[in-house]
């Protein structure tokens, strides 16, 4: 048996164990909700205890199904299976691998000094376990790319069609699409914006969100249908959102303009805005993302032939 075949197979088997870990996280949730009482507050919370935990117990049991069907479909040798883990392995690396680098520029709240002096040992512990699942994203990232590993799939042994979609252009479309998810909730929860370091609010703050959100569903569908007009929206999407965060991060006054957004929204800080120390880490995340935005950008650049075959453009092709 190959290496890579074995790899895949050990990678099936961490993907289903992950999946069994979040099933119980979800119960854990489910206990927490409704079988305790909701903890005691100084402020009361603008979210429903109850309602919360059964929003994220039935998050943590749609992760389960999803991470439990596709390590079970890869030792299947079915081809979504690949696609499917690679999605989750693109996001792997990007959540935790952010986290793990904003988790070095954080610093510990005010507190009794036995705390004080055990807060960066536990910021140390996170970061590492960060760094740990980012890099098992990555290495599936490249384990599932490589042509080995694509020959372990037998959906896989037919040459690919004239006009078939890029597997990168469809994790793209699809993070796209996905994605558009966080940019509704602020625009159906009124939250401020900023948009090169000018602080908006109100309509114009929605105006900005709902733009965002129609040319992210606009851009997801163009490269699912390979249309060239999506491909370009989506290198312009992701070029604004870069720059933008580059430049509201680089700003001087960009302490200030992260404290006048969370005092817009007092309903998510019902005990005052977070200390100032919760800042720095913001701002390397803003631009450790805009880093990030180049690779989408770089692969649709590269695969820009796929636009324009024969066949493609409105038809839509399988996934």
């Amino acid at each position: 048996m190959a290496a890579s075949s074995i790899a895949v197979r050990v990678s099936a088997g961490i993907t289903i164990l992950g999946s069994v870990l979040a099933l119980a996280f979800g119960g854990v949730m489910l206990a927490a909700g409704f079988l305790n009482a909701p903890p005691e507050s100084a402020s009361p919370s603008p979210i429903p205890y109850k309602p919360l935990m059964l929003v994220m117990a039935a998050f943590f049991v749609a992760l389960a199904g999803w991470g439990m069907s596709t390590g079970i479909c890869i030792l299947l040798r079915q081809r979504w299976a690949r696609i499917s883990i690679l999605v989750f392995a693109a996001a792997l690396a990007f959540v935790f691998g952010s986290g793990s680098v904003m988790t070095l520029f954080m610093s510990p709240p005010p507190t009794t000094p036995d705390v004080q002096a055990l807060m960066p040992i536990v910021f140390r512990v996170i970061a590492g376990v960060d760094a740990v699942l980012a890099g098992i994203g990555i290495w599936w990232l490249v384990l599932f790319n490589r042509r080995s590993a694509r020959d372990y799939f037998v959906a896989q042994d037919a040459p690919d069609e004239a006009g078939a979609r890029p597997l990168s252009i469809t994790i793209i479309a699809w993070f796209l699409l996905i994605s558009a998810v966080s940019v509704a909730l602020p625009l159906l929860l009124r939250f401020p914006a900023m948009v090169f370091g000018s602080f908006l609010k109100g309509w114009a703050a929605a105006a900005v969100y709902a733009a965002f959100l129609a040319v992210q569903v606009y851009s997801g569908v163009g490269l699912l249908r390979l249309r060239e007009s999506g491909r370009i929206a989506a290198i312009v999407y992701f070029s604004f959102a870069a720059v933008n965060m580059i430049v509201c991060a680089a700003r001087a006054n960009f302490a200030e303009l992260m404290a006048e957004t969370q005092k817009a929204m007092p309903k998510l800080y019902p005990s005052g805005p977070p200390p100032a120390t919760a800042l720095p880490p913001m701002a390397a995340m803003m631009g450790i993302s805009a880093v990030i935005f180049a690779i989408p950008m770089w692969f649709l650049i590269r695969r820009r032939s796929a636009f324009n075959s024969p066949g493609s453009g409105s038809a839509a092709l399988p996934l």
